[in-house]
């Protein structure tokens, strides 16, 4: 069967609400993301959808009630109600394999997605794109509220400032995400929802997994592929559960430009005294982001691994440098971080992984052969090992 965008029609609370499921090609149940938009919906995030259909999932986009030519009356706590019912009409699908069910949303649609998940065990995974975290912290303006009311139905700007300010803060809802894979992606130069607003989400689940993307504002204008390519990778995860889990209590997320100096100011004592910072310049940190980890625990930098996608060679990805707290050693953090690099670098069609060490290095050298590497020595040993999936 071909791939197609298919429109569809389900109930909410009495209401027909209209959606389109983009369905790859095939037969058969596929994984499935719900996407959910924020308010009043201008960006639906179709560039992912279709993303989402070449890759063999489901994609499905909708419009709440009362807005976008769905039936009813808009409020802001049915966006939940209506995500609910949007899972109920899916898990009625025989081409939606409801183990593999994620939900993706942005901005307002960032607090549903959690709000839903809280709600809602059959969320199996959570992507909130520059979400509202508590409405206390971002109160919504006379002209905001006057401008969203006028493309809605049957709701006025007083009764939406009401609402709002009556959603529940994602800090005090986001425990009940604890055992499930969840990743919160913040725009730097958002204009909305700072940086330290999303950090409170962040704060109140530590296993979430948190990328900033430099320079990217609240709808990822300019960043809309590097947005969506780093979507795809982390649900390519999800197609494998294996692929998830960050080690207990630690936030995983990609570096930003500012993280060069926390690097660089503990690879000397990281490594014993040697100082080999003139390894990794700043530019790592600028063009190699969304191949790269860094690993905190309480707000402090206990690891990173710095990887890259060989311009040269298409099928090679290559490991840079890596680095794991000494006090943090012997807890898997490196075989964690390279595992995690195989699997981004497979999705991004990689058949092979490189790296080098010094020949005197006789822990690192003894760590690439457990990880299954082949080895060439030399002065400069170098390592090669096949991921082909």
């Amino acid at each position: 069967m071909p791939a197609s965008t298919d429109g569809i029609i389900f109930p909410s609370h009495g209401s027909k609400l209209l959606g389109t499921l983009y369905r790859p090609r095939g037969e058969g149940k596929k994984p499935t993301a719900l996407l959910l938009h924020g308010i009043p919906g201008n960006e639906k995030n179709v560039d992912l959808a279709y993303a989402l259909r070449d890759a063999g999932w489901n994609a499905v986009t909708f419009h709440y009630r009362g807005c976008w030519g769905s039936e009813g009356n808009y409020s802001l706590n049915g966006i939940v109600d209506d995500t609910i019912a949007a899972i109920d009409y899916l898990s009625q699908r025989d081409d939606v394999d409801m183990t593999r069910f994620a939900v993706v949303g942005m901005s307002l649609g960032g607090w549903g997605v959690v709000a839903a998940a809280a709600r809602d065990d059959r969320i199996r995974a959570v992507i909130s794109i520059n979400p509202l975290v508590d409405p206390n912290d971002y109160v919504i303006g006379d002209e905001y509220a006057e401008s969203f009311a006028a493309m809605l139905n049957g709701i006025t700007p007083r009764e939406l400032r009401s609402q709002w300010m009556g959603l529940t803060p994602l800090q005090d809802i986001a425990s009940k995400l604890a055992n499930r894979p969840t990743m919160l992606i913040t725009g730097e130069a958002d204009e909305l929802f700072s940086v330290e607003h999303q950090k409170v989400l962040a704060d109140a689940l530590p296993s979430i997994e948190w990328w900033r993307i430099p320079n990217g504002t609240h709808i990822f204008g300019d960043h809309r592929v590097v947005l969506v390519r780093g979507i795809m990778d982390w649900l390519t995860r999800f197609k494998d559960p294996s692929g998830f889990g960050n080690p207990k209590g630690l936030v995983v997320r990609s570096p930003t430009e500012a993280d060069h100096a926390r690097v660089t100011s503990v690879m000397t004592e990281w490594w014993g005294g040697r100082d080999l910072t003139s390894l990794l310049p700043r530019l790592y940190f600028q063009h190699f982001t969304d191949t790269s980890f860094i690993v905190e625990k309480n707000g402090e930098m206990i690891a990173f691994l710095i990887g890259f996608m060989s311009q040269s060679q298409p099928h090679v990805a290559y490991i840079h440098f890596v680095g794991v707290y000494p006090e943090q050693r012997q807890h898997g953090l490196a075989k964690y971080l390279y595992e995690r690099f195989f699997k981004l670098a497979r999705s991004r069609g990689a058949r092979e992984v490189q790296c080098i060490t010094l020949s005197v290095n006789a822990d690192s050298i003894a760590f690439h052969k457990r990880m299954g590497f082949e080895v060439e020595e030399g002065e400069m040993m170098k390592f090669r090992k096949e991921i082909r999936g």
